[in-house]
Parts: C-alpha cells; sequence; structure tokens
C-alpha cells in the first residue's frame, strides 16, 4: 500500500472519530436541554447530586467540589448560559469541521472537566478519558481537513494565521 493511500486512510479514520465525537456531544447536548440542566436550577441540583454520597453520584474530589461552589454555583445561571452555547458549539463545530483544532481543545477542556466532576463517585470516569484522548486525536491530526469546512478554508485561505483554527 503506498504512503499517499495509508495517510489519506487514517485522515479518514480520524474524520470518522470527529464526526462521531461531534453527534455524542451534540445529542448529550439536547439531552441536556430538555432535561433543564442549562438553567441555575438545573445546574445547581446537578451539581447537589454530583457530590451526593447518598443518593447521588458520591464524586469525591473535595477540591473540585470547593472550586464549583465558590466559583460557579454563585453564577450559575449565566454559567449554564454559557455552557449551553459552549457544548452546542463544539458539538457543531465538530460535526462540520470547522475550527477542529479549536473546538477541539475545547472539548478536552470539557472532559476533563467531567473527569474532575465524576473522579471518586459511581460512573465509570474512564469514558472521559476515552472521550479527552478522541479529542486530542482529533486536535493532533486537524479532522476537520477531511470532509470538513477547514478543508475548504485551508484550499481558499491557505494556513491559518492562527493555527488552532484550520
Amino acid at each position: 500500500m503506498s504512503e499517499q493511500k495509508e495517510l489519506g486512510q487514517l485522515r479518514t479514520a480520524v474524520a470518522l472519530l470527529r464526526i462521531t465525537l461531534g453527534i455524542i456531544l451534540l445529542v448529550t447536548w439536547y439531552d441536556n436541554l430538555r432535561g433543564g440542566l442549562y438553567t441555575a436550577e438545573g445546574l445547581t441540583g446537578f451539581f447537589n447530586w454530583l457530590f451526593d454520597s447518598e443518593n447521588g453520584n458520591g464524586s469525591g474530589l473535595l477540591f473540585y467540589q470547593s472550586f464549583l461552589e465558590s466559583f460557579i454555583v454563585p453564577i450559575a445561571g449565566p454559567f449554564a448560559a454559557l455552557q449551553m452555547a459552549a457544548e452546542f458549539l463544539i458539538g457543531l463545530g465538530l460535526l462540520i469541521g470547522l475550527f477542529t483544532r479549536f473546538f477541539g481543545l475545547m472539548a478536552m477542556f470539557f472532559f476533563v472537566n467531567l473527569f474532575f466532576s465524576y473522579f471518586g463517585g459511581h460512573e465509570w470516569i474512564w469514558t472521559y478519558v476515552l472521550l479527552f484522548v478522541s479529542a486530542l486525536t482529533i486536535t493532533i491530526g486537524a479532522a476537520g481537513r477531511r470532509w470538513g469546512i477547514d478543508s475548504r478554508l485551508l484550499k481558499s485561505r491557505g494556513k491559518a494565521k492562527i493555527p488552532l483554527l484550520w
């Protein structure tokens, strides 16, 4: 097999990973939207469940719980709206391959936060490690250059002046 063909197969595989991760994020976003997570009450209720050891997840990172309670809960309404927009844009950006490296980095940050949120609880946290590594692969592989808008931007504008875009 030629090196060019192998590179093409690799780009296709990374593009499929990007599209899949975009779909996962958008489906999760929609479920969260329908479930009321993106409100002050929804977000605060989620945090309460997250750290409840008897009736919730029972997460155990006290420094992270303190951070959320001290900095995020007081601005839960605006933060929930920001989270709603960010999750949607990350999912859409990955799905259509627009600014894939930037949205891949944002996804990595998001998954690290989910890892910290669920750590020590009842949920299998390695899901977030797999999602993080998928986002890392997408970012490093410039996955929007196959079946994405980034490929059109590269052809029409050349390399991005800000390398995190396309």
